[in-house]
């Protein structure tokens, strides 16, 4: 390999490293406007269907099969709620 090919492939690799270090994992809980059908037994999302009351919405946890979700009314105050991209201002 020539001395121009090397000095190409680290400086791509510098970049994929900047970008890598740059990028923050998101810790927002995105908000759901219904219950989803299946959900991963492990997952725990939250849904402003109205079910709650207002200032609230409902923390479901997914559950193994043939057993019951576990849901439950908390605070909107509560969640980081990750911004819908197009959403209405």
């Amino acid at each position: 390999m020539s001395v121009t090919v090397v000095l190409r492939v680290v400086g791509s690799l510098r970049v994929l490293l900047l970008a890598m270090f740059m990028a923050q994992p998101s810790f927002a809980q995105k908000l759901y406007a219904y219950e989803p059908p299946m959900m991963d037994p492990n997952a725990t999302i939250y849904v402003n269907d109205g079910s709650c009351s207002s200032g609230k919405v409902l923390k479901v946890q997914g559950a193994l099969r043939h057993q019951r979700r576990k849901k439950s009314c908390v605070p909107m105050s509560d969640l980081q709620v990750a911004p819908r991209s197009g959403a209405a201002k």
